[in-house]
C-alpha cells in the first residue's frame, strides 16, 4: 500500500472513531436512564440489560457508521486543506481521484460491514430483542404499576396503589374497583398487594392481603354487603405470556431476505405490504451503499474546511445525512402507495448524491468552484454590489460633512483635556473572540445533535407512520415540539464538545501560547467559555420552567396519533372518571358538566392513615354553591375495619364541604414532566399532606433545576483536557471528554433512580453527581500549568 494511501486512511480513522463515539453516545442517552430504571426500580438483572444494549446497538450502528464516515472525511480533508498539505500534494501532481482511492477502500470496508449488519445481524437481533423485551415485561410485571397513579390497563379493573416503600416490591394500601360503570358496584380495599405470574408463568394474578370487599347496587343502596378475607387472588389476564409473545409477530425489520421475498410474493398480503417488503429488501443494500456515496460527496466538500473544520464538518455531515434520510423516507412512502418503484425509491438518494459528488469532485480536481459558473458569477456580483453600496453611502456621508459651510464646522480646539477612561476588565477583546467561537461551534453541535436524533427516531417511527397513514403535518409538529426536549437533553454534551474543540483549535494555532506570553493565564482565558456555559445553563433552566411542560404534553398527544391509538389521551380532569383529591379522598363520577359545574353519580372514598376505607359518600348529582358542594339524593356509610359504623340516606339536598372546587375538575391533569416547577412543588405538598412519601416526584422537582446546571459542569469537565493536551491532538481530547460525559450521564441516571426508590435522599441523589464531577474537574484544572 502506498504511503500517501496509508496516510490518508490514518487521517480518516481518528475522526471516524470520534464521530462514531459521539453519534452513538447521543443516541444512547435515553437508554442510560431507561437501563438505570430497569435495574434499580424493576429489579431486572444487569446481565439482561446488557443483552438489551447489545441487541439495540446494531439498530443504532447502521445509522451512525455512514454518519461517522462522512464526518471523518470532512474533518480529515479539511485538516489537510487548512495545513496546506493538499496544496503540496496537488503541486506534486497528485489528483483528487488518486486521493479518493484510500477513501474508496475505507468506504468499501464499511459498506461490507454495514451490509452484513443489515442482512444478517439486524433481522436476528430485532427478533431476539422483541422476545427479550417480553421476558423483561413478564419478569418485572409487579413493578409496572406506579404508586398514586390510576392504573386501568386491565379490562374491567381500576387499580390504585397508595405507597411502595423503598427497597420493597409489595404495595402498601391497595384500592381496586371492578364492574364499572354498571349499576352494581364492587370495590376492594387491601392493606397489601402485588401483581405476579402464577407458577406456570401464564396467568397474571392480582394478589391482595387483609382485603375487604364492598358490593352495592346503586338502584337499591340498602342492599350492601361486606366481606373480609385474609388473602385474595384475582386473575387479571389469562394466558398472559402467550398473548404477549403472540403480539410480537415478526415485522418487516425482523424478516431475513428469504422471508421478505416470501412476503413479497404472498398473494394474501395487501399490495402495500408487498411493496413495503420490496422496499425493505432494497433498503438492506442501499443504506450500506451510502458509505460509498458519502465518500464521493465528502472529499470535494472537505476543501471548504478551515480552522473550524471539526465543527463545520460535524454540522455539514449531519445536514447531508438529514437530506439523505428525508429523501429515503419520502421515497418509502411513495413506494408504499405505488407512486414509485421500490428499487427506485430506495436507490434514488444514492444516485443523486453520487452524481453530485462526481460533479463536485471533477470540478474541484480542475481547481474550479463547486458552483456552476453562472451561479458563482451571480453570487459574486450580488456580494460586490452590496459592498459597493455600503462604500458609496459611507463616502457620501463623509463628503456631506466636508461640504458644510465654514460657520457650521466645529471650531478647532487648541487645548485637549484628557480624562482617565475607566475600562471594565470583562469582556475584553479576547473574551469576545472566545465567546464568538463558542457560540458558533455550540449552535452547530446542538443543531447537529438534534438532527441526528430526529433522523434515528424518524427511522424507528416510520413503520407506525406508514401503517396508520399519519399526515405530514402531524409528523412535522411532533418533531417540532420534540426538538425542544432534545435540545434540552443534548445541551450539556454540546457544551462539552464545544469547549474541547474551541480550545483545541486555539492550542493548535498557538493562540493559547500567545495569550500566555502576553500575561493572560489559562484560567482567565477559560473565563468567557465558563460564562457562556453558564448562559447555556440559564437558558436551559428557562426552557425547562417555561416551555417544556407545555411542549412535552403536546408531544405525548402527537405520539399517540402516530402510534394509532384510537382514543386520544385526555389531559382534562373533567374527562377522567377517577381522581385523587387533597387529603385522602378518591373521587369517582360518570360525568362532569363544565357549564353547570356539576357532577353526575358522584362517589367519594375517604381513607384513614392506614389506607383503610373510613367513609363512603354517594350522590346522584352534585353542584357547587358558594364555597361548598350541594348534593342531591344519596347515602353515606362510615366504616371501622370490616364493619359499618353508620349508614344514612338523604332525599333532600345536602351541603357538605370538600377541599376540591370546580376549578380542580376543570383543570388539566399533568404528569411531572409536563408540570412547571411551582405546579410540581404544590403537587408534592398535596401528596405529602395526605401522609404519603413521594420520592420520585421530589427527584423530578430537583432535576428541573439540577439538570440545566449540568451544562456548566460539562464545561468544567472539558477545560482540563483542553489545556493538558496542548497540540498533541484535539481528537484525543474530545474522545476522552466524551467518555467522561458518558460516565457522568450514567452516574446521573443511576443516582436519580436511587433517589426515586428512596435509597438516597432526592436532593443528594440528584445533585451529588454534578457536585462530585465539578470538584474533580476543578482539581484537574488547578493542576494545569496556567
Amino acid at each position: 500500500m502506498r504511503r500517501d494511501t496509508r496516510y490518508v486512511m490514518a487521517e480518516v480513522l481518528g475522526p471516524f472513531i470520534l464521530g462514531f463515539l459521539l453519534y452513538t453516545f447521543l443516541l444512547l442517552i435515553q437508554f442510560l436512564f431507561a437501563s438505570a430504571e430497569m435495574i434499580i426500580r424493576r429489579g431486572v438483572p444487569a446481565v439482561q440489560v446488557g443483552k438489551l444494549l447489545g441487541l439495540t446497538l446494531p439498530n443504532i450502528v447502521v445509522l451512525t457508521i455512514p454518519m461517522s464516515f462522512l464526518f471523518a472525511i470532512l474533518v480529515a480533508v479539511g485538516r489537510l486543506a487548512s495545513d496546506s498539505e493538499l496544496t503540496a500534494l496537488r503541486a506534486s501532481g497528485v489528483s483528487l481521484f488518486s486521493l479518493y482511492r484510500p477513501i474508496l477502500v475505507f468506504s468499501l470496508l464499511l459498506t461490507a460491514l454495514n451490509t452484513y449488519l443489515m442482512v444478517d445481524t439486524l433481522p436476528k437481533g430485532n427478533s431476539a430483542l422483541q422476545q427479550l423485551r417480553i421476558d423483561i415485561i413478564t419478569q418485572s410485571v409487579d413493578r409496572q404499576v406506579e404508586p398514586r397513579v390510576f392504573y386501568e390497563e386491565w379490562e374491567g379493573v381500576m387499580l390504585y396503589v397508595f405507597e411502595v416503600r423503598p427497597g420493597e416490591s409489595e404495595w402498601q394500601g391497595v384500592f381496586v374497583a371492578e364492574n364499572l360503570p354498571s349499576a352494581e358496584n364492587q370495590v376492594t380495599v387491601a392493606s397489601r398487594g402485588e401483581v405476579r405470574l402464577d407458577d406456570a408463568g401464564e396467568r397474571l394474578v392480582l394478589h391482595l392481603e387483609d382485603a375487604v370487599v364492598h358490593k352495592v347496587d346503586f338502584r337499591n343502596p340498602d342492599k350492601y354487603t361486606m366481606s373480609s378475607v385474609k388473602s385474595l387472588d384475582r386473575v387479571l389476564v389469562d394466558r398472559f405470556t402467550t398473548l404477549q409473545r403472540a403480539r410480537t409477530s415478526k415485522g418487516l425489520r425482523e424478516l431475513n431476505l428469504r422471508e421478505l421475498q416470501e412476503r413479497m410474493q404472498d398473494p394474501d398480503a395487501s399490495p402495500q405490504m408487498r411493496n413495503l417488503a420490496r422496499v425493505e429488501i432494497h433498503k438492506k443494500f442501499s443504506i450500506p451503499a451510502a458509505c460509498i456515496v458519502f465518500g464521493l460527496v465528502g472529499l470535494p466538500l472537505g476543501f471548504m474546511g478551515g480552522r473550524g473544520s471539526r465543527t463545520s464538518g460535524f454540522a455539514l455531515s449531519v445536514a447531508i445525512v438529514l437530506v439523505y434520510y428525508v429523501f429515503l423516507n419520502n421515497g418509502e412512502e411513495a413506494a408504499r402507495i405505488g407512486k414509485m418503484e421500490p428499487w427506485l425509491a430506495m436507490w434514488l438518494p444514492n444516485f443523486l448524491l453520487g452524481l453530485a459528488g462526481l460533479f463536485m469532485l471533477a470540478r474541484r480536481n480542475r481547481d474550479k468552484n463547486l458552483l456552476l459558473l453562472p451561479i458563482d458569477r451571480w453570487l459574486r456580483h450580488f456580494q460586490w454590489a452590496g459592498r459597493k453600496t455600503a462604500a458609496a453611502e459611507e463616502a457620501g456621508a463623509s463628503e456631506s460633512m466636508d461640504e458644510r459651510p465654514l460657520q457650521q464646522r466645529p471650531a478647532q480646539t487648541d487645548v485637549v483635556l484628557r480624562l482617565p477612561h475607566f475600562r471594565f476588565g470583562f469582556p475584553s477583546l479576547l473574551d469576545r473572540y472566545v465567546v464568538k467561537m463558542f457560540a458558533s461551534s455550540f449552535l452547530l453541535v446542538l443543531l447537529s445533535g438534534v438532527s441526528i436524533y430526529v433522523v434515528a427516531d424518524l427511522t424507528q417511527q416510520m413503520d407506525d407512520i406508514l401503517k396508520h397513514e399519519v399526515s405530514s403535518s402531524v409528523v412535522f409538529d411532533y418533531y417540532k415540539y420534540l426538538s425542544l426536549q432534545l435540545a434540552y437533553e443534548i445541551a450539556p454534551v454540546a457544551v462539552l464538545v464545544t469547549i474541547l474543540v474551541v480550545f483545541g483549535l486555539l492550542s493548535k494555532t498557538n493562540e493559547v501560547v500567545a495569550a500566555k506570553a502576553l500575561g493572560v493565564s489559562l484560567y482567565r482565558l477559560a473565563l468567557p467559555a465558563l460564562v457562556a456555559a453558564a448562559v447555556v445553563a440559564l437558558l436551559a433552566a428557562v426552557l425547562q420552567l417555561r416551555v417544556l411542560p407545555a411542549s412535552n404534553a403536546r408531544v405525548a398527544q402527537l405520539r399517540d396519533q402516530i402510534r394509532g391509538k384510537t382514543a386520544t389521551r385526555t389531559y382534562r380532569r373533567a374527562d377522567r372518571q377517577w381522581l385523587f383529591g387533597q387529603g385522602r379522598y378518591i373521587y369517582n363520577y360518570l360525568h362532569y358538566d363544565t357549564e353547570q359545574k356539576g357532577l353526575q353519580r358522584l362517589q367519594v372514598f375517604e381513607f384513614n392513615d392506614d389506607y383503610q376505607l373510613a367513609r363512603r359518600f354517594y350522590a346522584n348529582t352534585a353542584s357547587y354553591l358558594g364555597d361548598a358542594w350541594l348534593f342531591d339524593s344519596g347515602w353515606v356509610r362510615s366504616y371501622q375495619g370490616p364493619s359499618v359504623l353508620d349508614y344514612e340516606t338523604f332525599d333532600q339536598p345536602v351541603i357538605d364541604y370538600y377541599p376540591e372546587t370546580p376549578e380542580y375538575f376543570e383543570s388539566e391533569f399533568k404528569k411531572p414532566e409536563a408540570m412547571s416547577y411551582n405546579e410540581l412543588k404544590e403537587h408534592i405538598l398535596e401528596v405529602q399532606a395526605s401522609g404519603q412519601a413521594a420520592p420520585e416526584l421530589e427527584v423530578e422537582l430537583h432535576k428541573k433545576i439540577s439538570f440545566p446546571i449540568v451544562s456548566l459542569v460539562m464545561g468544567l469537565v472539558a477545560l482540563p483536557f483542553s489545556f493538558r493536551l496542548g497540540r498533541r491532538g484535539t481528537l484525543y481530547g474530545v474522545g476522552v471528554g466524551i467518555l467522561l460525559g458518558m460516565v457522568f450521564y450514567g452516574v446521573f441516571a443511576f443516582g436519580s433512580t436511587l433517589g426515586e426508590t428512596g435509597a438516597l435522599p432526592p436532593l443528594v441523589a440528584v445533585w451529588s453527581p454534578s457536585i462530585a464531577f465539578a470538584i474533580f474537574s476543578l482539581y484537574l484544572l488547578l493542576g494545569v500549568r496556567s
